[in-house]
């Protein structure tokens, strides 16, 4: 039986008590998993590709360690080469059909929930950016400044970008247990300024995507965002053929698959990006509005749109919760 046979014989709603049991500290991302589920459903597999994905036990080699089911060979960005591959389950593995796709969604989504972020993931890590706002200025000058004054001249090296870095030299000495009471207080301080920096600096480029040319949102809409006491970002996708279902299933990811401690925030703000080929309708709109307000429940719900060039029918929702000012 390939992936793509199994996940065809499972919907989503049966793996979904598997995956909140292995996945409790991560509730609030079960719907990506299902926008992962359904992106996989709407592939087909590479036909000329062949390969094996394996499940078996693992871990146990050692007094009072757990054992585990571990999938290998599953961790491909091309999930069409994924889907094609045959699942071997060993024999001493016992899993109903619906626990078994969990694992294979679980493993599949391990660098990201789909072939996009997983490419986009690799790429920031890999990649060296340059810093585009004043938070990021701020923050490169101040590791520019650790890296050339407090790290020894033989560590310190460039990459071919100029990305900096340093080198490992073995053995490895604990130097923190050698640094006197001021050295650990610079330390402190330091560690708490890039901190901020880099808070700051993820906000600022949010405000700056959320008041882009073309968006209904002015500079002046979102700027309370630098302020605020506390925030989280989700990002939703609307994975259906059906146009006219495409609120509705990002709808339902906030409401059904997804679960939020909404008590620690006290707004929102919601923000979606709609093809230019295929619109919206005022009436859907309206609807995914009335229903977001009443899943949120806050006084405070601000919305805005952009129009993106785009030659797929799929929106894209952020939903931004904040919590009040910083006094």
């Amino acid at each position: 039986m390939t992936l793509k046979e199994l996940l065809t014989q499972v919907g989503f709603d049966e793996l979904l008590p598997y995956l909140k049991k292995h996945e409790p500290e991560h509730l609030d991302d079960i719907y990506s998993f299902r926008e992962a589920y359904d992106i996989l459903l709407g592939m087909e597999p590479d036909k000329d590709f062949k390969g094996e994905a394996r499940v078996e036990w693992s871990g146990g080699e050692y007094e009072g360690e757990p054992k585990w089911i571990g999938i290998y060979h599953l961790d491909d960005n091309v999930w069409e080469k994924e889907l094609a591959k045959e699942i071997i389950v060993a024999d001493d593995v016992r899993l109903s059909l619906a626990e078994l796709a969990m694992h294979c969604l679980w493993e599949i989504t391990y660098w990201g929930f789909s072939p996009a972020e997983i490419r986009e993931g690799w790429q920031e890590r890999l990649g060296h950016k340059q810093p585009a706002n004043p938070y990021e200025v701020a923050l490169d000058k101040l590791e520019e400044s650790i890296w050339r004054h407090q790290t020894p001249r033989r560590l310190r090296c460039k990459e071919p970008d100029g990305e900096r870095c340093t080198r490992v030299e073995f053995p490895l000495k604990r130097e923190s247990d050698r640094k006197n009471r001021s050295k650990r207080k610079r330390e402190y301080r330091q560690d708490k300024r890039e901190e901020y920096l880099r808070k700051m600096a993820a906000r600022e480029n949010l405000a700056r995507m959320l008041s882009a040319e073309g968006s209904s949102f002015r500079r002046c809409d979102v700027d309370f965002l630098l302020d605020i006491e506390r925030g989280t970002r989700y990002d939703y996708r609307s994975v259906t053929q059906d146009a006219d279902a495409r609120l509705d299933y990002i709808l339902e990811s906030m409401t059904r698959y997804q679960q939020l401690d909404l008590s620690r925030y006290d707004g929102a703000l919601l923000f979606l990006r709609i093809p230019s080929g295929v619109p919206l309708k005022e009436s859907a709109l309206a609807a995914f509005k009335q229903g977001a307000k009443e899943r949120l429940g806050y006084a405070d719900v601000r919305f805005g749109s952009i129009i993106r060039e785009a030659d797929t029918p799929e929106v894209m929702a952020t939903l931004l919760l904040n919590k009040g000012k910083v006094d």
